[in-house]
Parts: C-alpha cells; structure tokens; sequence
C-alpha cells in the first residue's frame, strides 16, 4: 500500500519526465506547431508547479514561496511573450528559454 510520501515521488517523476519530454520537443523539434504546443506544456507545467510551492510552502517558508510565486508569474509571461512575438524569433526564443527555466527552476525549488 501507498503512503503519502510514495504518491508524492511519484507525481514528482511523472512531472519530471513530462517536463523533460516537452522541453526536448520544443528545442530539438524544428516543426513551428510543436514548437509551440510544447511551450505551453511547458508553461503549464510551471504554473502547476508555481501552485505546488504555493500549497507547500504558504504557513512556514516564505522566501520559496516567493520563489514560486515569482516562476509562476514567468511562466505566464513566457505564454505572453509567445502570443506578442507573432512572427518574430528572438521574441520567441525568449519565451522559451523563459518558460524551460521556470520549469526547471519551479521544478527544483518544490523538491528541496
């Protein structure tokens, strides 16, 4: 039987090789449409994470909550700035490397 701390490992690794298969879709695909579906996988996955260290973090530390906070609202500018760049490619480059650190970064503060 399953304790919490199980259930919690696995959702963690379900949310890391999510996220690691969206962030190789969207920087070794050369297809736009993928590129950008995986984007907001992407950021969606940070959003959810920015909400995790929210729910963790709130009563007792506040300086990852913070954190949270502060790599949720990067994963919605990174949805942002992909809408505005239209067709311009460092706008959108940007936005992705925004929303992989937001992942990444999001991702390690909910861990430790």
């Amino acid at each position: 039987m399953l304790n919490n701390l199980d259930l919690m490992i696995i959702v963690f690794m379900v949310l890391a090789a999510a996220g690691l298969l969206a962030l190789v879709l969207m920087f070794l695909v050369r297809n736009e449409k993928i590129k950008k579906a995986s984007l907001y996988i992407t950021s969606a996955l940070g959003l959810y994470v920015g909400y995790i260290s929210f729910r963790i973090f709130w009563p007792m530390f506040m300086g990852q909550f913070v954190i949270g906070a502060i790599l949720a609202a990067a994963a919605i500018a990174a949805i942002v700035l992909s809408i505005a760049a239209k067709d311009n490619v460092k706008k959108f480059n940007i936005a992705r490397i925004l929303a992989a650190a937001s992942l990444v970064l999001g991702m390690i503060n909910a861990a430790f």
